[in-house]
């Protein structure tokens, strides 16, 4: 809707400015008269005989605003909706998000991801130490990491700390589970 209201203003805005050049054009081949005059003038009976340019100039020039008009709305109405709705519907998609990511991290980073994938985004942090490899401080450091890049939350459970993915690595985790399992029958 931002954008709708975005793209109305500036089509409101480039008519006027069309609208005033055309009067600043009439009032600047008729000096004499006055700027109410010109404008009843040119509606009643059409522009001065001396600038007989001026209406293909001006529907040129609006034809031209209409034109880039229609192609900023498909623009930013359109194709932005085209590109939400492949990626909304796309496993595909939400996996390349993921690989993403992963790239993003460090190695001892994308060990505690890679094992939380693998318990189905939740377990306890005392696991995943032993399962990463990693020691309990450097796991606790690399869970605070990416905790406060939002990829993972921490509770508190009894003298370890339960983590859990984000819900879209957790969600595309299922999807791609959900395919390889089909693909395996």
């Amino acid at each position: 809707m931002e954008r709708l209201k975005v793209l109305l203003i500036t089509l409101v805005t480039a008519s006027g400015a069309l609208a005033l050049s055309i009067l600043l054009l009439l009032l600047a081949s008729t000096p004499e008269a006055s700027p109410i005059d010109v404008i009843i003038l040119t509606l009643t009976q059409g522009p001065p005989n001396h600038i007989p340019f001026f209406f293909p100039l001006a529907s040129l020039l609006f034809l031209s605003l209409t034109l880039a008009s229609v192609v900023g709305v498909f623009y930013f109405l359109i194709v932005p909706e085209i590109k939400t709705y492949q990626m909304n519907n796309s496993a595909e998609a939400a996996e390349i998000a993921v690989e993403m990511v992963m790239k993003t991290l460090k190695p001892e980073e994308q060990k505690v991801i890679l094992v939380l994938r693998a318990h189905g985004g939740r377990y306890l942090q005392k696991y995943i130490s032993k399962e990463a490899e990693l020691s309990k401080l450097k796991t606790h450091r690399v869970i605070a990491r990416l905790s406060e890049r939002g990829l993972v939350r921490v509770t508190k459970r009894g003298n370890t700390n339960e983590i859990t993915l984000v819900e879209w690595l957790t969600q595309t985790t299922h999807a791609h589970n959900n395919n390889s399992s089909s693909a395996k029958r």
